[in-house]
């Protein structure tokens, strides 16, 4: 059988199928009918060829096209896939074609929250679902858009890191403002999972419900029209029976004239005061229809207006919540007229004023005060000329806040801290502020101190090993702003090396040599498993003869790879991984005529353990070493040759050693269970005063994180006063004698394991 291909190396997308044509001989000497089977992929990836089977004669050629679905979900990375041909005559010879696949990465994800409406009249909580529907990995941000900016929201925990097909679940809190009248109010708000290539997002309703409702309301309101009944009663009563009203007249010059008064309005210097038509009526003192007062801020469309930005002087964002102030000229000084608070985008709005001149500054705390247009200094500030029902617009201000600092937390997931270097670059055009970069302490806390404010800044993380991510911050003058914890994603691992059959490649077989000068085994299957589901790879008969890559792997892991072939040995290597780690040096020799033994090592408690070197005696000796991850305490020992009986011997420090007998004269045995006694040590001796032994003291033993206790003996090893503490992990101890709580005598011990240490304690004169 020969096999001709235009194609050995594919890419195709998850969630559709691509197509590999193979061009088949029959090189043998009868009529052969032939299909396809493929290595390399687990049960998920589905596999067929068009035709399913192909019937040539001898020397006749024919195309068999192979088609490879992979579903939405399979993991993103490289795969080696050998497309094995194969005929139903008798001696027929099997052929291989050997591809790479490249599934490429497609990130999604899905975001759901129940319940999606809340009504409370405080505080909501929403359980929100992220689902990741692509084939990679997610580490995700999560926030909360809230427009108006009238709730507080915290996620808890805000960072997820979601495997292929798994689902995540993170609470959210939202508060709103207290809400004494009126009706419920709905307040929606948006959380956002952003990951590396994609987004989602859902939206969320705090429906508020007043302090007062309407019922209260209506009550109140209908006391409140009897009050002003019964009160316009007794005036009225008082009006109609007095016999000599008291009459109160206002001077006319207390009222300015309305805008639809004859003689208009004309300001008069500091008071604002206006002449001619709708003056108060000299007899009753009465205001004119439309009169407004001499004093505060006139209504909306009859006074001036002043808008204008307020930017950071070297972020040119808008700068919100800055307080900007409209002053003017009096007899008195400088007169604060209006004020309002800038919003999000940096814009603001002084309205209701009289017409003149007005300085217009802002302040707040975290800045220096600017006035208008860029002045630090009163004396300096260009007036702003406001006119009556008129918008003075433009009025810009420049603020410099006082350096800010930005701090935060990063996270490895369950592996110990890695230094993450943290660089925050700023988001605008800095051409003379270069980033700023910092490493995280050894808990993961980091601090960028000295930042130049108000400014936003892109923060980005990055380890070796571990996929770095970004956050965007925004800081305002003289802020400390407490950052969201992040966690690093670690990066895909890859298994690599080279199968041989152990012999020296010279005996003219059509193997390659392996890297110590053995021969390559092709046709090989070398298998581990990824969350539960067993993946599959083959090594090539041509080319690089018994090579294997098994790529895209979670890191760090532990991963046991089983090497197998017809005819030959089973072994088993143990894998470690590192974060984002790549092991291509792993070599397995294969040997004929062996069987595996397969077990778990506990302990007197029932629970697996790790770490324990498993070997086999006899010809040949084998050894492994159980798992400490996943199903710990178990072990594969192939590759076990003899007729006879073999002895299993267990070994670990800190534990006895155990060995048992295993009959190979049967089928290879599995599910041997070993329990392994732990080693421990103890620390013994006696009390004693002048006249000897004493009994009831109270003998204390402690290594610092954990304390021992015990009281001496009126009989024992030793006599009266002994005392023994049992059960002591090795380690160095303070041993001491307590009376009343307080320690009278003191010695240092030191304890190993299966090793009882002696020590005794003598009573202080008097104690």
């Amino acid at each position: 059988m020969r096999i001709d291909s235009v194609i050995d190396r594919a890419e195709i997308a998850p969630g559709s199928a691509g197509v590999i044509p193979l061009d088949v001989v029959n090189t043998s000497d009868v009529i052969d009918t032939l299909s396809v089977r493929t290595l390399g992929f687990p049960a998920s990836v589905t596999t067929r060829s068009e035709p399913e089977e192909l019937t040539l004669f001898p020397e006749a050629e024919g195309r068999l096209e192979v088609q490879l679905a992979f579903p939405d979900t399979f993991p993103a990375g490289n795969y080696h896939v050998t497309l094995v041909v194969q005929g139903r005559a008798a001696g027929s010879t099997e052929a291989f074609h050997d591809v790479e696949v490249t599934v490429p990465p497609r990130p999604e994800a899905s975001i759901s929250a129940r319940p999606t409406l809340v009504r409370t009249r405080g505080r909501a909580i929403f359980e929100v679902t992220v689902d990741n529907t692509g084939n990679t990995t997610l580490d995700l941000a999560l926030r909360a858009l809230d427009t108006d900016r009238s709730l507080r929201t915290s996620i808890a925990p805000a960072t997820l890191s979601v495997p292929i097909a798994g689902t995540a679940v993170t609470a959210v809190t939202a508060r709103g403002p207290r809400q004494l009248l009126g009706t419920d109010q709905d307040r929606p708000f948006r959380v956002v999972a952003e990951a590396e290539g994609t987004t989602a997002d859902v939206t969320l309703t705090l429906r508020q419900r007043p302090v007062f409702g309407r019922g209260v309301i209506t009550m109140l309101v209908l006391m409140a029209i009897l009050a002003a009944w019964a009160v316009a009663m007794l005036v009225g009563m008082r009006e109609v029976l007095g016999t000599d009203p008291p009459t109160r007249v206002a001077p006319a010059s207390f009222f300015a004239a309305s805008p639809e008064g004859d003689g208009g309005m004309s300001g008069t210097g500091d008071t604002g005061s206006a002449e001619g038509a709708g003056v108060a009526d000299p007899a009753t003192g009465a205001a004119p229809a439309g009169a407004v007062s001499k004093d505060g801020l006139l209504p909306v469309g009859v006074g001036a207006t002043i808008t204008g930005t307020v930017q950071g002087a070297d972020d040119p964002a808008g700068v919100g919540r800055l307080n900007v102030e409209a002053l003017r000229e009096s007899a008195d000084g400088l007169v604060l007229v209006s004020s309002a608070a800038s919003q999000t985008d940096g814009t603001y709005t002084l309205s209701g004023l009289f017409p003149g001149e007005y300085l217009v500054r802002v302040s707040s705390p975290g800045y220096e005060t600017v006035w208008h247009p860029s002045s630090t200094e009163e004396s300096t500030a260009t007036p702003v000329q406001a006119s009556a029902q008129e918008v003075t617009d433009g009025v810009d201000l420049v603020v410099t806040g006082d350096p800010a600092s930005i701090a935060g937390r990063v996270s490895t997931g369950d592996v110990d801290d890695a230094e993450v270097t943290v660089t925050a670059t700023p988001t605008w055009a800095a051409e003379d502020l270069p980033p700023l970069e910092v490493q995280t302490d050894g808990e993961g806390r980091y601090e960028l101190t000295g930042l130049v404010a108000p400014g936003t800044y892109d923060l980005t993380f990055t380890a070796d090993g571990y996929q770095p991510t970004s956050i965007t911050e925004t800081v305002l003058g003289g802020q400390e702003r407490l950052a969201l914890d992040v966690t690093l994603g670690t990066g895909a691992g890859t298994i690599a090396g080279t199968v041989t059959d152990g012999t020296d490649g010279t005996d003219g077989t059509d193997g390659t040599d392996g890297t110590d000068g053995t021969a390559g085994l092709g046709g090989v299957e070398v298998s581990t498993t990824l969350d539960g589901e067993e993946i599959v790879v083959g090594t090539p008969t041509i080319g690089q003869v018994g090579s294997f890559v098994i790529a895209g792997l979670p890191t760090p892991g532990t991963y046991v790879l089983t090497v197998s072939k017809d005819g030959y040995g089973t072994e088993s290597v143990v894998v470690d991984l590192g974060a984002g780690e790549s092991n291509t040096g792993v070599n397995v020799a294969l040997s004929g005529g062996a069987g595996t033994i397969t077990g778990r090592v506990v302990d007197e408690s029932g629970r697996g353990v790790g770490g324990v070197e498993v070997s086999a005696g006899g010809a040949g000796t084998v050894s492994t070493t159980t798992l400490t991850a996943g199903d710990v305490g178990a072990f594969v020992l192939p590759g076990v040759q003899g007729t006879a009986t073999v002895t299993l011997t267990f070994t670990r420090e800190g534990y006895v050693s155990a060995s048992t007998p295993v009959d190979m004269t049967q089928a290879p045995p599995s599910g041997i269970e070993v329990t392994l006694a732990e080693l421990y040590g103890t620390i013994q001796g006696q009390v004693t005063d002048s006249d000897g032994g004493v009994a009831g003291v109270q003998v204390e033993a402690t290594d610092g994180a954990n304390v021992y206790r015990t009281t001496s003996t009126a009989s024992g090893s030793a006599g009266a006063g002994s005392y023994l503490l049992p059960d002591l992990p090795p380690g160095s101890y303070t041993v001491s004698l307590v009376r009343d709580q307080v320690a009278v005598t003191t010695a240092i011990v030191d304890v190993e394991q299966g090793t009882p240490a002696v020590q005794d304690l003598p009573l202080p004169e008097g104690g």
